[in-house]
C-alpha cells in the first residue's frame, strides 16, 4: 500500500479511499450576551431538551454549545451539516444573544461566578464539578473544534484483502503519531487565539505580555499534563486506566490528549473490538469562518492521514518519546510572536512538500496541490495565518481585539439567521422552515 513515485494507478485510486475518509465536525461555543460577557439565559427552549439533543448540546458549561455532524465522506458536506446546525441553534437563541467566534472566553467576572456549569444528567454534572475544583474553572470556559477522521469501510475491506497482517489499530496509531507529532504545525497554521481577556489570567500568572499564536494549545490551556501511551493499543488503555486508579485523572473521559483512540465512553472497547476513528482536538475556533473552522483546515487533516496510513513513516516503539519532544515544540511554537516566521519553518515546509509530492502521485478528491501551496505560503508569511491576521490588522490591545470579535458574533448571526437553509437552498421556504424545525427536535436530516 505504500505509494512509490511511478506507482500504478489501481494504487492511487487505493489511497484516495484513505484520503476520502469519513470525516466528522465537533464545534463548541460560547452563548453571549449584547456586552461580550457570558449569558445569562437558559438553554434555548425551542431546541430539543438538551439531555436528548444528540447533535446539538450543552457541552461542559450552560453556556458552552456543541454542534456535532454526522460523519461523511466530503469536507463540503460536513460543513454544510455544521452550517444547517448552525442555523437551528442560532434561530433559537434569546434576543440580543451571540455565539462567542474565539476559543479563549469572553469577558470573565473577577470571582468566576458567570462560569456555570451544565447541569445535564447527575453523573455528568458531579463529574464536571469535581474537573472544576481540581482544574481551574477559567480554563474550561475554553472552546475549539474537534475533527473526527475514519477509513471508510471500503478501505478497511481493502487493507484486508492486499495484506492479512495489517491491522486497521496499526495504521490509526501511526495516524495518530503523526498528528500528536506535527500538532506544533497545525499550532502554527491554524493557531487563533493570540490574546486572553479580563479575568481569564490569575493575577500571579505569569502569563505572556504580548501576543502569541495560540494561548490555547499552550501551557496556558485547558488540559491535565497527562499523555498516555500511543505505542499500542493495549498500552493507550492501560496507560488510562492506570492514570484513573491513580487519581491523575478524575475519570477515563477526562483524557484530554491532543489525539484520542475512539470506539465507545468506555476504553477498554478499544481491545475487543478496535479503533472505530481518531478525535483530534487540536483546533482553535477561527474567528475569520463564521462556522469556526475553514474547508482547508479539515482538509489537511484529511491529507495528513491518508499520508500516515499510506507510508506508516513511524516507529511505534518510540512513539511516546517522540510524542514528548513534540508537545514541547508544540509549545514553544504556541508562544511564539504571531507575525513572526516559526523557528520550525524550514522543518514546516519539507513536510508540506512531502504531502504536495504525496498528493501528486494519488486520487484526491479536493484540491491538494492548490491546498499545499497555500500552506507553503503560509509558512513563509505567517501573516496570513489566523493569529497572524488577526494581530496585523488589529494590533497588540486586547480590547480592540475584544470589540471586533463581538462585531463578528453580531454579524455572524445576522448572516446566518437571514440565510436559506444551508444544503436546502433548493427547496421552497416552507420546506426550509420545516427542516429547521426538525433539527431543532433533535431528528436528522440528510443532505444530498
Amino acid at each position: 500500500m505504500k505509494i512509490k513515485d511511478g506507482g500504478q494507478m489501481k494504487q492511487a485510486k487505493e489511497v484516495s479511499d484513505f484520503i476520502n475518509s469519513t470525516v466528522g465536525l465537533e464545534v463548541e461555543t460560547h452563548r453571549i450576551n449584547k456586552s461580550g460577557q457570558l449569558s445569562h439565559k437558559s438553554y434555548p427552549k425551542g431546541l430539543l431538551n438538551e439531555r436528548q439533543h444528540h447533535f446539538i448540546k450543552n457541552d461542559f458549561l450552560e453556556t458552552q454549545s456543541e454542534l456535532i455532524t454526522p460523519p461523511t465522506k466530503t469536507t463540503l458536506k460536513g460543513l454544510k451539516y455544521l452550517g444547517v446546525y448552525h442555523q437551528a441553534l442560532r434561530s433559537e437563541l434569546a434576543g440580543k444573544e451571540y455565539l462567542w467566534p474565539y476559543s479563549m472566553p469572553p469577558k470573565l467576572k473577577a470571582d468566576h461566578s458567570d462560569i456555570v456549569i451544565a447541569q445535564t444528567d447527575p453523573k455528568s454534572y458531579e463529574y464536571r464539578q469535581q474537573v472544576a475544583k481540581i482544574r481551574k474553572i477559567e480554563r474550561t470556559a475554553e472552546t475549539g473544534v474537534h475533527v473526527n477522521i475514519g477509513l471508510t469501510k471500503k478501505a478497511i475491506k481493502d487493507l484486508t484483502a492486499q495484506d492479512a497482517n495489517v491491522s486497521t489499530d496499526d495504521l490509526y496509531l501511526q495516524a495518530a503519531v503523526g498528528f500528536m507529532r506535527y500538532r506544533w504545525l497545525l499550532t502554527y497554521l491554524f493557531g487563533a487565539t493570540p490574546v486572553a481577556f479580563t479575568n481569564y489570567f490569575a493575577p500571579d500568572t505569569d502569563a505572556p505580555t504580548s501576543p502569541v499564536r495560540s494561548l490555547r494549545n499552550s501551557h496556558f490551556g485547558f488540559g491535565n499534563g497527562f499523555i498516555s501511551s500511543y505505542q499500542s493499543v493495549q498500552q493507550y488503555v492501560d496507560g488510562i486506566l492506570k492514570a484513573v486508579d491513580d487519581q491523575k485523572l478524575i475519570a477515563q473521559r477526562e483524557y484530554y490528549g491532543t489525539v484520542r483512540l475512539k470506539r465507545s465512553d468506555n476504553v477498554s472497547a478499544l481491545l475487543t473490538k478496535g479503533i472505530a476513528y481518531l478525535e483530534l482536538r487540536i483546533y482553535d475556533l477561527d474567528p475569520f469562518e463564521p462556522l469556526g473552522v475553514s474547508e482547508d483546515a479539515v482538509d489537511l487533516v484529511r491529507l495528513m492521514f491518508a499520508y500516515f496510513v499510506s507510508h506508516r513513516p513511524f516507529d511505534l516503539r518510540t512513539a511516546d518519546e517522540d510524542i514528548a519532544k513534540a508537545d514541547q515544540k508544540n509549545d514553544v511554537v504556541a508562544l511564539e510572536n504571531p507575525l513572526k516566521i516559526s523557528q520550525y519553518h524550514d522543518e514546516a515546509a519539507e513536510f508540506i512538500g512531502k504531502l504536495e509530492k504525496f498528493s501528486a502521485q494519488a486520487v484526491i478528491p479536493f484540491n491538494a496541490q492548490h491546498l499545499c501551496f497555500k500552506l507553503m505560503e503560509m509558512i513563509d508569511d505567517p501573516v496570513l495565518t489566523p493569529s497572524g491576521r488577526m494581530v496585523n490588522w488589529l494590533g497588540e490591545d486586547s480590547k480592540k481585539v475584544f470589540d471586533e470579535l463581538l462585531k463578528f458574533a453580531k454579524g455572524y448571526q445576522d448572516d446566518l439567521i437571514h440565510n436559506p437553509a444551508i444544503g436546502f437552498e433548493s427547496l421552497s421556504a416552507a420546506d426550509q422552515k420545516e427542516i429547521l424545525a426538525t433539527l431543532k427536535q433533535g431528528i436528522p436530516v440528510r443532505i444530498k
